[in-house]
């Protein structure tokens, strides 16, 4: 066998292998992502439950901010999943686009069930301390 002969065998060999393993590859990405969608799911119907079980009434925005946190945590995980392996995977530019156009959302939703989460609790701290807010006076003299 030849030099050449030698090396085109080879090349055959890995291109043979490539070709065996990348259905195994589409495989494993998508045991992936089926793996963190369901974890997304499972956060998502945590919430879900949260929202059906108030009946319309108000919902307490410390569990509010508390439950948005898990969904918030598994997004950013297929963010970086997504990220790290959208080429090696060949998943789609717009499953990326749409993922973090979505987590803006729930990010911006879950920022403000905890600011005034964390009011409520400054608030009620000072209310325990005998310092709760102080009504402001009413403008005096002429209008």
């Amino acid at each position: 066998m030849t030099m050449r002969s030698t090396v085109m065998a080879s090349l055959a060999l890995a291109l043979a292998g490539a070709v065996w393993a990348a259905p195994a590859l589409a495989q494993s990405c998508n045991d992936d992502m089926v793996k963190l969608g369901t974890l997304h799911t499972a956060e998502m119907d945590a919430v879900n439950n949260l929202v059906k079980a108030s009946k319309g009434k108000q919902i307490q925005a410390s569990v509010f901010c508390e439950k948005t946190k898990g969904v918030i945590e598994t997004e950013n995980k297929m963010i970086a999943y997504l990220e790290k392996n959208k080429d090696w995977c060949g998943f789609p530019d717009e499953m990326l686009d749409n993922l973090k156009a979505n987590h803006v959302k729930n990010l911006a939703f879950n920022g403000k069930a905890c600011k005034v989460a964390a009011e409520q609790k400054k608030m009620q701290e000072q209310a325990a301390q005998g310092g709760g807010p102080q009504a402001q006076p009413l403008p005096a003299g002429p209008l």
